[in-house]
């Protein structure tokens, strides 16, 4: 935790943790106690320098303790070890209140499959990576072109040419080792390829193939598989809606996406030949930005811990005027696709 004063108010943390005191008798107290804390102390040990330091009652010490117990700003002596390479994640669990050797266990025991190896492919995987996903599956049948270099980070010009799950299961394990990194050069066209791929606790798709949503939808409410749509729309950074077949809606419950008109052959088919000449405009900071957000979402649905912000939703981040937009994705008891799971 951090101390800071501003405009009459002492900030006790900052973030998720952070508590302001309007009232200055406070201050001495929670600076003084925080300062005590920098060695191991029992609450015990805490309340007894309160009212020896302090003057306070025993009554008012054990409710300025109170304060740092609940607030998530203490944590087990000799639980953060920097030599540890997950020392510094392990004390951005715990501002959740999350025990982070149970959080680091379960992301441990933890497979991801990525579906799609390109610029939000990079950033996720090496995210989840390096954060101790336990295995990671890259699936992608592409291969580098030199246009993807301004938003694919992990990939050189040395590469160019060569296949990119390979390349990047290369890049991962040299960041990684403990970390299990298998690759499958295969592209996703219908459900019996996606019946080849490995039983994972989460698919992440950031392929843009036509239909290969509703593909990867249906194969993942088939076999129970939580899935993570991320991608972008233009300069609008987007994931979610996070899906976990029998506690959520699917992506068939209700269209998150804008489609042809309905009753108009002429107008649907000039449509679907419009959005086949579209080259979408991918661009390194927006790709950067749905990827975080996907990453964060991705660490807290694998550790428990936290809130997962798509859950159950798409969010759209709109870049060039920082505007924030959600599509609930609402269970429908009668989609045809996930209404037999739905409770």
């Amino acid at each position: 935790m951090r101390i800071g004063i501003q405009d009459g108010q002492l900030f006790l943390g900052f973030g998720s943790i952070q508590r302001v005191f309007d009232d200055s008798s406070l201050w001495d107290p929670l600076i003084r106690l925080a300062d005590h804390y920098s060695a191991p102390r029992t609450h015990g040990e805490a309340a007894a320098f309160l009212e020896r330091e302090c003057g306070l009652s025993p009554g008012r010490a054990e409710e300025i303790v109170e304060i740092f117990r609940s607030g998530h700003y203490l944590i087990p002596a000799g639980s953060y070890r920097p030599e540890d390479r997950y020392s510094r994640p392990s004390l951005f669990y715990r501002l959740s209140g999350a025990d982070s050797q149970e959080v680091q266990k379960r992301l441990a025991d933890s497979h991801i499959v990525f579906l799609g190896c390109g610029g939000i492919g990079n950033l996720m995987s090496v995210t989840l990576a390096t954060a101790g996903v336990g295995q990671v599956t890259l699936v992608d049948a592409d291969h580098i072109e030199k246009s993807n270099l301004t938003r694919q980070y992990l990939f050189t010009e040395s590469d160019v040419g060569a296949a990119k799950c390979e390349v990047l299961a290369r890049e991962l394990r040299s960041r990684n080792p403990d970390v299990e990194v298998c690759t499958i050069r295969r592209r996703m066209t219908d459900l019996s390829d996606l019946a080849a791929l490995p039983e994972a606790d989460l698919l992440v798709l950031s392929a843009d193939s036509t239909g290969i949503t509703e593909l990867v939808n249906a194969h993942c409410v088939t076999t129970e598989t939580a899935w993570l749509n991320v991608c972008y729309v233009n300069d609008i950074a987007v994931w979610g809606p996070l899906i976990v077949p029998g506690k959520t809606g699917c992506w068939s419950c209700r269209p998150l996406t804008a489609q042809a008109p309905s009753g108009n052959a002429e107008l649907d088919a000039l449509i679907s030949c419009i959005n086949r000449r579209y080259q979408a405009p991918s661009h390194g900071p927006t790709n950067m930005l749905s990827s975080a957000l996907a990453s964060l979402d991705a660490l807290k649905y694998l550790g428990d811990f936290g809130f997962v912000q798509s859950l159950g939703r798409r969010v759209g981040v709109w870049t060039h005027e920082l505007r924030l937009d959600e599509q609930p994705s609402i269970p429908d008891p009668d989609c045809p696709t996930c209404g037999p799971l739905q409770p």
